[in-house]
């Protein structure tokens, strides 16, 4: 399987000889690919003003060129030399007798044409191997050194083969890569250097924060870091792979849903009598008969919403109950599959919030036992001298019906939430499978799903 590797390690702000010399090193060994030079950035050198002061006393008309223009704005190295090259090249029939025009073009110096090193930084910013040396050498914070290493095919393969393409990887994560090392974006300071090896091109990444007491690289920072780069180099496979796994996930998904719901049919005909759940339920009556103002979960004291909650669990013991409940969680994490690796843990029945209209149908079912209890008492009553009206041997007790409705309900409960499940799986799939193309094309988010693999 491709992968990319990964290390980090940090030199302290004691080291200032080893982090002098460790950023010499990785810009210039035998191997370090060379980028284009960043010095034409800097401030024009002294010899170029001279010369270009020169040229607009020879030639009063180059003023008129958009180089000039361009320098003026700009007056950096990169400008200046462009306006006099332009310049000598127009008056290049005027300019054979004059030596220091000649001797300009022939003996420029080499860090103005191409780089002679191999470090990179933010775009627009002038990297000068002896300055960067020193302000490392100097810092007086954590410097953290990272590696990253593909081997030769896959670098070939994806790209990745070259400082150009190593560079605009890494400047594009910037903001991540200072939300990973907890350094804010304005003191983020980072420097970098391609190694192209015949067996494992690497890329050496230097980075620090210009405030020291700012900045620090957890374990879980160093698996974010190879996780993001890794989504970026990899995306094209990862692609392949997660239509693979959307494909199965879909097939096991249908499996689960069949399964699931004949487990709700076995749950609403298979009734278990329970007896705790009997007396449990008449406890409730009681408690609600005595109870003014609304009947609803939300306005009960604490020790009637106790006596609910713990029915609601009496009835996740049941057989029935509890292999539905356990295939519905299974089901709800394969949805939340598709999109994070973040999966709930297996609440109690009477603490599952999806689930929680039980609630009320308990309190409800408590209230028509209540009711029903009141009735049979006053029958009893009324029918004393006649024992035919009443026959003991021959009555389901309320309680014993509100026990078989809770089974009736929580199947209906279930099987409603499974629907939804379905539902929403059918209309959001091709959504949730372009927005995931479009995460994974980007480098992903924090949070989204990663396939569970060495990368």
């Amino acid at each position: 399987m491709p992968r990319v590797i990964f290390t980090s390690r940090y030199m302290k702000p004691s080291a200032r000889n080893q982090k002098s010399y460790f950023m010499k090193y990785i810009a210039t060994r035998e191997g370090a690919e060379s980028v284009p030079s960043t010095d034409m950035l800097l401030d024009s050198t002294k010899n170029q003003q001279r010369l270009i002061r020169r040229i607009i006393n020879d030639f009063s008309d180059m003023k008129t060129m958009h180089e000039y223009t361009d320098y003026l704005l700009k007056p950096n190295r990169g400008n200046a030399s462009e306006f006099i090259i332009r310049a000598i090249e127009e008056n290049l029939d005027r300019t054979e007798s004059r030596k220091n025009y000649m001797d300009y073009i022939a003996n420029r110096p080499r860090t103005e044409k191409l780089g002679t090193h191999g470090l990179f930084t933010d775009a627009g910013v002038p990297v000068v191997l002896e300055q960067v040396a020193d302000e490392v050498a100097g810092h007086s914070g954590n410097v953290w050194t990272n590696v990253m290493s593909l081997r030769r095919e896959d670098a070939e393969r994806l790209g990745y083969d070259n400082a150009e393409a190593w560079m605009n990887l890494i400047r594009s994560k910037r903001v991540q890569i200072a939300e990973h090392t907890k350094i804010p974006q304005e003191d983020l300071k980072w420097y970098a250097s391609f190694h192209n090896e015949s067996h494992h091109p690497h890329v050496h990444l230097v980075v620090y924060s210009t405030n020291p007491k700012k900045g620090y690289l957890t374990e879980r920072g160093i698996e974010s870091m190879r996780s993001m780069f890794a989504r970026d180099i990899f995306k094209d496979d990862l692609l392949h792979i997660y239509k693979e796994q959307t494909e199965l996930r879909e097939e096991i998904n249908e499996q689960a849903m069949k399964n699931l719901q004949s487990l709700i049919e076995n749950m609403r005909w298979g009734i278990e009598i329970n007896k705790n759940l009997e007396n449990d339920l008449l406890l409730l009556a009681e408690r609600l008969r005595n109870t003014g103002g609304k009947k609803v979960y939300g306005y009960l004291k604490t020790d009637v919403k106790a006596i609910i909650n713990r029915i609601i669990d009496e009835l996740a013991k049941t057989e029935n109950v509890a292999k539905t409940y356990a295939a519905w969680h299974e089901m709800k994490c394969e949805v939340l599959r598709s999109y994070t690796d973040k999966m709930p843990e297996l609440l109690p029945l009477s603490q599952q919030k999806e689930l929680s209209k039980i609630r009320q149908i308990v309190i409800n079912e408590a209230i028509q036992i209540s009711d029903s209890e009141i009735v049979i008492e006053q029958e009893k009553i009324n029918n004393s001298a006649d024992e035919n009206k009443y026959n003991a041997d021959s009555f389901t007790p309320p309680a014993s019906q509100g026990v078989v409705r809770l089974f009736h309900h929580l199947s209906r409960i279930f099987e409603d939430s499974v629907m939804q499940m379905k539902h929403r799986g059918c209309t959001d799939k091709k959504a949730r499978s372009k927005e995931r193309e479009k995460k994974i094309a980007l480098g992903h988010a924090h949070d989204d799903y990663t396939p569970q693999q060495n990368i």
